[in-house]
């Protein structure tokens, strides 16, 4: 794909910005004129597109200025080997959701999650956005903080990520609510990040004036408003030349007021040993990532793999019973996931309305996963084929001893 296509539409962006930064001009004024070029274009160009520039905060712009030290060809390995590792680091995390079981079917989906981001195709593995390192490091350092409540790495990534997206401090959310006693140390962490991106603008004022510029223009080409249901009102507004900033808050504040108040309560049963931790956990991070006011591609890219367990946990809530016989067998069970996820991505190819699509998936899968909470995963012994029974004595151990006993 990345030879037949055009691909690396971020990772340019971040070239152009070093090699600007290199000659000794700020990013953020090459991107205000390639903006207004746009804008003042003869008419014999009115259907380009409009350019994609350099959109993350001056706190980024000194880690330019040492990249810019990099020969070109070397520093184009370097990122695209970082890509590498960050997309390897997220399917390793993803990985830590699943237990054994899911693990013996998984393994053989794994090469394909990366061009189903959010479980719906899309090329964004191509882009070269950053998000895929700063995802890997994040989700990396949660899986120390879940597992070991060793939490300092996961802040420090967070607090890191939020320099290039501010928006990621939503993340903050997730040792929240899986965690013990994380209010004090996530709203700290919070406040540091806040506090330096509000000193940027002392410390590079001219900088900063551009920054923030360089983003409403963006926003005035571009209905870039990601997948969550402020963004999708937004460009509904935006493509009727409607106002949409105060419109898009509002939809933002009462959603995520919502969702938080759903999530805390979640967190509460979980704690009280009501729910299950194990299947609250991928549940806690989709929640979390919908706490972001501009989901996009590459954000939904690090929650395929939790959406997909938390889609076939949640289809044996529904379809399987809690009984000694099931309502329907695993092969049966596999046709219905199949269905449900042949139809979101038939209706983003060939559908006349894309954008609502990736968020119908999203709201799915974790309304599934909070029904899954419910109920406990099913595993009816009369599943078991003869063959089964002769070749994995092991397995039918587990079935009637609890995997807390062995």
């Amino acid at each position: 794909m990345a030879v037949r296509v055009p691909a690396g539409w971020d990772a340019g962006i971040y070239e152009k910005a070093i090699q600007s930064v290199r000659h000794g001009v700020d990013p953020y004024a090459s991107g205000l004129a390639e903006q207004r070029a746009y804008i003042n274009r003869p008419a014999s160009r009115q259907a380009e597109h409009a350019p994609f520039t350099y959109v993350y905060s001056p706190l980024t712009v000194p880690v330019l200025r040492c990249l810019s030290w990099l020969p070109d060809g070397l520093l184009r390995a370097l990122f695209w080997a970082a890509l590498a590792v960050g997309l390897f680091l997220q399917l390793w995390a993803g990985w830590q959701f699943a237990d054994r079981r899911e693990r013996s079917w998984l393994i053989w989906l794994l090469p394909a999650v990366a061009f189903f981001p959010g479980l719906v195709t899309d090329d964004v593995i191509i882009s070269g956005n950053v998000s895929y390192i700063l995802y890997g490091l994040v989700l990396a350092a949660a899986v120390a903080g879940w597992k070991r409540g060793r939490w300092f790495w996961f802040y420090a990534a967070v607090l890191a990520a939020s320099f290039f997206k501010v928006q990621l401090l939503t993340l903050l959310a997730f040792p929240v609510l899986v965690g013990k006693r994380q209010w004090l140390p996530a709203c700290g962490s919070a406040a540091v990040a806040l506090s330096a991106m509000a000193t940027q603008a002392l410390l590079w004022p001219e900088l900063f004036r551009e920054y923030m510029a360089t983003i409403r223009v963006m926003f005035d080409l571009i209905p870039d408003f990601g997948y969550g249901p402020a963004g999708i009102l937004g460009r509904f507004l935006w493509n009727h030349r409607l106002p949409y900033a105060s419109e898009t808050s509002m939809m933002y504040l009462a959603f995520a007021g919502t969702l938080g108040l759903v999530l805390l309560f979640f967190s509460y049963q979980v704690r009280e040993d009501i729910f299950s931790r194990d299947l609250w956990l991928p549940v806690a991070l989709v929640g979390t990532f919908l706490l972001n006011p501009r989901i996009m591609k590459y954000d939904m890219a690090a929650l395929t793999i939790p959406m997909l367990l938390i889609a076939w946990r949640g289809l044996r809530a529904v379809f399987q019973s809690d009984g000694d016989s099931a309502v329907c067998s695993n092969r049966t069970l596999v046709l219905i996931g199949a269905g449900c996820f042949l139809v979101p991505n038939l209706m983003t190819i060939f559908g006349p309305v894309r954008w609502p699509v990736e968020l119908l998936v999203l709201l799915t899968v974790f309304a599934l996963g909070a029904r899954s909470l419910w109920q406990p995963e099913v595993r009816p012994l009369s599943l078991a084929t003869p063959a089964e029974l002769i070749v994995a004595p092991a397995e039918l151990i587990e079935l009637a001893i609890p995997e807390e006993m062995v």
